[in-house]
């Protein structure tokens, strides 16, 4: 075997080595809000729901019943019907008329320079009277004391924005390998126990499924304008509030909140073609990064398996790679819920990612994004 694919593959085994090392810190490190007793603190704060939703008739209703019928003592949801073209105004026009908790909110076309969904947000900022400011996507689902313990964590931990990181929910093969790499950035390949342990705002972080935040720190970075040209708004939300000075809490949901973020591959490759190039448009150098690190890590340790044993001889680093691989992702599908499968896609995932990423800084660099019928510029 080439000296040069040697060193290659004992690289590889080396970031392997402490992708299972971060995601055990992780794991260790971040509290699963679903196991943690509740708190019960002198006063319950008033929260404020707000949830930005264009054309989710598919699962605006079992979404929004699951807001309205928290086991919280003081609380209002507001969504933002963004202009939708199906059947999300009569569906919210009806649990209107079920939840007094619930205020529905005509948003209107974003302005230049705004993105839709901060343009939706910032609309529903205009009717918030509570304390704390949570910012949720209208395809996600909680559990009856969902709301209870991320507050009572939030409030615990005396943090400024408290996020909840969900597991993603998939259907089909090729949707479900997809969707574990997301799984894997966030709960391996991301040190997201730095986040509440550092001040720095290279360690932020941000949920669409849960980001709560506390009103003094909402207004500090001027609510939600400062996403107007945010296509990744959560994480940008933690962002902003981590540098105005105040500490983000991060935990885990387990089974308390569900989410599935796309309805099929074709959707998922769309809507991460939306979201990549925006990610890392300021590091361009990320890219080549991107292919180089992805292909030492799930497709090397393969090929130098294989020409180990062509030429008689079992690869101790390919070997490595691959044990620590599938540990990692075995652990992820067992804890998460995905299909066993994910555990040996390590090849298909990586060339998916790659289409990904080429096709979303070719698209999106040349024709703009478009996102639920509105396009938006480079």
């Amino acid at each position: 075997m080439a000296d040069w694919l040697t060193i290659l593959l004992w690289i590889g085994a080396g970031l392997w080595t402490l992708l299972m090392m971060q995601g055990l810190l992780n794991w260790l490190l971040i509290p699963n809000i679903a196991k943690r007793p509740i708190r019960e603190p002198k006063r319950w704060p008033r929260i404020s729901f707000v949830v930005p939703a264009r054309d989710e008739a598919l699962g605006i209703e079992r979404a929004v019943t699951s807001f309205c019928t928290q086991d919280y003592p003081d609380y209002e949801v507001i969504v933002v019907d963004d202009r939708s073209t199906d059947d999300t105004p009569n569906i919210l026009a009806r649990l209107q008329k079920t939840h007094s908790n619930l205020r529905v909110v005509q948003g209107q076309e974003p302005a230049p320079g705004w993105f839709g969904k901060p343009n939706a947000l910032f609309a529903g900022q205009k009717h918030i009277t509570g304390d704390w400011v949570l910012m949720v996507d209208a395809d996600t689902r909680y559990a009856s004391d969902t709301l209870k313990r991320g507050v009572a964590y939030a409030l615990e931990t005396d943090a400024g924005m408290c996020v909840v990181r969900s597991q993603l929910a998939s259907g089909g093969f090729p949707e479900a390998v997809l969707m574990s790499a997301v799984n894997f950035f966030f709960f391996v390949a991301t040190p997201l126990y730095l986040v509440s342990r550092t001040k720095s705002t290279l360690f932020s972080t941000g949920s669409p499924a849960f980001n709560l935040m506390r009103k003094d720190a909402f207004d500090a970075c001027g609510g939600f304008e400062c996403l107007k040209d945010e296509v990744l708004d959560d994480v940008a939300m933690g962002y902003w509030i981590k540098s105005k000075g105040f500490k983000i809490a991060t935990a885990y949901a387990g089974d308390l909140v569900y989410v599935r973020m796309y309805t099929s591959a074709a959707e998922t490759v769309q809507g991460f073609t939306k979201n990549t190039f925006p990610t890392i448009r300021n590091f361009p150098w990320l890219l080549p990064l991107f292919f180089v690190v992805g292909a030492i890590l799930g497709v090397l340790p393969y090929v130098g398996l294989g020409i180990g044993l062509f030429n008689g001889i079992w690869s101790t680093p390919a070997l490595l790679s691959l044990g620590m691989m599938h540990a990692i992702f075995a652990g992820q599908a067992i804890r998460f819920a995905e299909p066993w499968y994910i555990t040996f896609t390590n090849p298909i995932r990586e060339i998916g990612w790659w289409y990904i990423f080429a096709r979303s800084f070719i698209v999106y660099r040349r024709k703009g994004v478009v996102w639920r019928n509105r396009s938006y510029a480079a």
